[in-house]
């Protein structure tokens, strides 16, 4: 019998866990109601996506948090291995770290609701665990940071919650990794099949209307057309987002919005106007000569690395 090999996600699979959809479905319903609520907020959401930047928020400033408490967990146990009639030097450095930590655990959670929203299906479930696992260690986190006010000091408890606290934003990294490298959330859906860096033949001039998108197969690559403003922009039809068509999309001039989760993109570069899309697109030089429209990779793409070589391609191992 085939089965499907055991990832760390795998057990959120089980009908045990559909407790989560039942979660996550009322949670999503609000948080689009909140980042849609007018300009500011959608506005709000795309800072939080990573759009101006062109690159996603969560990941980078993780390392806020995820510092402040590894230091605060160093400093807790040097204070309990060196502290002599109830003083520490460690003390005062490792309640700043505990505290440091919550305050970046703030705009670091804010990031990862912006870039769950969009979500849906088993992914939404993985994602809904990450929150809740990462909502729980900074609720350990902050009763570890009352136990540490002066007048309430319980020094030992608060070492073990906020070790507790470590443990388990520790499995929600774990979680979190899951859904970037084994989900592919909000991974680039543009990255192979790799269009052959050559001016390609794709149609004749009279089958590109203005103002109409019209799509072409280039090595497996669907390249999308249109002919605005005597310009012709050429841009690949998958959304980086999710791989939405966005041939199917709405079209405002030469922005396009992915008929999927709404991104937007500028055909003139591609790059993002709107999440939650933080990518830019793949694009492609077009040219019309003779009656006839050829479209290149534009040079970015001339640095990619080549799509991986099939087995039979390559090299064989040497023997061990």
């Amino acid at each position: 019998m085939t089965r499907q090999g055991w990832t760390a996600n795998s057990p959120l699979e089980s009908e045990r866990f559909a407790w989560l959809d039942t979660i996550s479905v009322p949670v999503q319903k609000s948080w689009h109601a909140l980042f849609g609520a007018n300009k500011g907020t959608m506005y709000a959401k795309n800072v939080l996506n990573g759009v101006p930047w062109r690159h996603r928020v969560h990941p980078a400033i993780i390392i806020w948090p995820l510092g402040a408490w590894t230091t605060a967990a160093l400093l807790d146990t040097l204070d309990g291995v060196t502290s002599r009639n109830g003083t520490s030097q460690y003390r005062a450095s490792a309640d700043a770290s505990v505290a440091f930590g919550l305050v970046g655990a703030v705009p670091t959670a804010l990031a990862g609701w912006a870039d769950w929203v969009d979500q849906y299906g088993h992914q939404r479930r993985v994602g809904m665990a990450h929150a809740l696992t990462n909502i729980t260690a900074i609720a350990l986190y902050a009763a570890s940071m009352g136990l540490r006010m002066p007048g309430m000091e319980r020094r030992r408890t608060a070492r073990v919650l906020a070790g507790l606290g470590y443990a388990i934003v520790g499995a929600g990294g774990v979680l979190g990794g899951e859904l970037v490298y084994n989900l592919g959330v909000n991974i680039p859906h543009v990255l192979y099949p790799k269009a052959p860096v050559k001016w390609t033949d794709v149609l004749a001039s009279e089958e590109l209307p203005v103002g109409e998108p019209v799509v072409v197969d280039v090595e497996r690559v669907p390249v999308m057309l249109l002919r605005h403003e005597g310009n012709i922009y050429a841009a690949e039809s998958w959304c980086p987002h999710a791989g939405g068509p966005l041939n199917e999309g709405k079209f405002e001039g030469c922005i396009v919005e992915c008929p999927w989760h709404q991104s937007r993109f500028d055909l003139r570069d591609g790059h993002p106007l709107q999440g939650p899309a933080a990518t830019l697109l793949r694009m492609f030089e077009a040219r019309e000569e003779s009656g006839r429209i050829s479209v290149k990779p534009s040079y970015e793409a001339e640095e990619w690395p080549p799509a991986p070589a099939p087995p039979a391609e390559r090299p064989a191992l040497a023997p061990q």
